[in-house]
């Protein structure tokens, strides 16, 4: 068991090497929005309320006494944000907490590697759930199901998926309720969108798993941070909708921003569309997200139409883009393997903000201490956190493309 002063010695050393420059360089790498949106740091108080300017004043004719009986004032909707928790622990046994007894580097090299991957792990779903809608939903099933293996609909979201996850069900995406039991991946066939679990028909009393059934990490069902999916959804909201307080159905472009179904044509007619949609509002996006295999798409086909091709060498993600000309100036277009094939975000990035208590994802530290020993076991462990959620001051800016398939 390691001493108080042991203890101590790793704490320090843990804060020296995990400073935040660090921690952002391990949880942004491959996931170019969650670097590229803005961050607001200061989520303070149980709720933040994000104004969006939807309607100007109509006191306007080319008559006085019209413009002066018709006056109103402009109409300002609010979107009452809240948080969404995300947490991560790293542990290193006791075994190796007493081999390293004293030597605080020899500890850095047994737990660099564990806090690195779960500080990628909840890097990984942050990003992931930047571009879904808050269900928690990464996947969902087609009709292969056996009773050990199920393929998913849309084989990119095999990104989402690693050996040992933890997976529970449900046949409705959200606001219902889960199959009862869970399952543990013990292979993924990455080329198919194949995953092996221990036994499916754990799930629902025997009864299993069903076709387009919902796919979730335990623990995520509903309680995800609310993404790019659920500000700009593909279909307008209708009457009665409540996000985040807000009915986004009194006027569905500006409150729930652009929607451009692209699917029968090509997928350079489906950008510019888009891109025209926005500029009819008065949006100036900059970046375009879509999957790697839509980016190859677009690349073989633009050809002339692409201004030149960038390299971000001084970016943590390290992405590449393309450029391309839109009705008010170069929107570049990212490649995130996080954003789910056969869609693209066409998005003015200063409408967007991470809003987050302190860093977006961070060590957690209690009572100054980042290393805690394990209540129920010899070992000691490191606890990372992220308390944030996306917001859009300006969603009309902003526009979902459907690309074709």
């Amino acid at each position: 068991m390691a001493t108080a002063t042991t203890v101590t010695a790793w704490n320090n050393a843990l804060k020296q090497y995990y400073r935040p420059d660090e921690v952002r360089k391990v949880v942004y790498d491959s996931h170019p929005l969650m670097e590229l949106m803005p961050k607001d740091e200061s989520f303070r108080g149980k709720n933040a309320p994000v104004p969006v300017y939807f309607t100007r004043p109509q006191g306007v004719s080319a008559t006085f006494s019209t413009a002066q009986s018709n006056a109103s004032a402009s109409k300002i909707g609010e979107f009452l944000m809240t948080r969404k928790t995300r947490y991560g622990v790293a542990t290193i046994s006791g075994e190796a907490v007493a081999a390293s007894e004293g030597d605080r580097f020899s500890f850095l090299n047994a737990m660099t590697t564990e806090i690195d991957g779960v500080l990628r792990s909840v890097g990984d779903s942050v990003a992931t759930a930047l571009y879904r809608d808050g269900s928690g939903a990464i996947g969902q099933c087609n009709a292969s199901v056996t009773s050990t293996s199920l393929v998913l609909k849309n084989s990119n979201d095999v990104v989402n998926f690693e050996v040992g996850m933890e997976l529970v069900f449900s046949a409705t995406k959200s606001g219902g309720s889960l199959k009862s039991g869970n399952v543990t991946i013990t292979a993924i066939n990455r080329s198919t969108g194949t995953l092996t679990v221990d036994a499916l028909s754990a799930i629902a009393g025997g009864s299993g798993v069903a076709a387009n059934d919902f796919i979730y990490m335990q623990g995520d069902y509903d309680g995800l941070l609310t993404g790019l999916e659920g500000w700009l959804p593909a279909t307008a909201p209708s009457g009665g909708d409540s996000f985040f307080g807000q009915d986004r159905s009194t006027d569905a472009t500006r409150l729930a921003g652009q929607r451009f179904d692209g699917s029968s044509g090509t997928i350079t007619e489906a950008i510019i569309e888009g891109a025209a949609l926005t500029a009819r509002e008065g949006g100036k996006p900059d970046y375009m997200f879509c999957s790697f295999a839509d980016f190859v798409n677009l690349e073989k086909t633009m050809n002339a139409q692409v201004n030149r091709q960038v390299q971000q060498n001084d970016s943590i993600s390290g992405y590449r883009s393309l450029e391309f000309f839109a009705p008010h100036g170069v929107v570049q277009v990212v490649p995130d393997k996080s954003c789910p094939s056969g869609t693209a975000y066409l998005l003015q990035m200063d409408t967007w903000s991470l809003m987050s208590i302190g860093p977006m994802v961070q060590l957690t530290e209690l009572d100054g201490n980042r290393v805690l020993r394990q209540s129920s076991d010899d070992g000691v462990e490191v606890r990372v956190h992220s308390y944030a959620n996306m917001a859009c001051e300006a969603p009309g800016y902003n526009c979902v493309i459907t690309l074709p398939s």
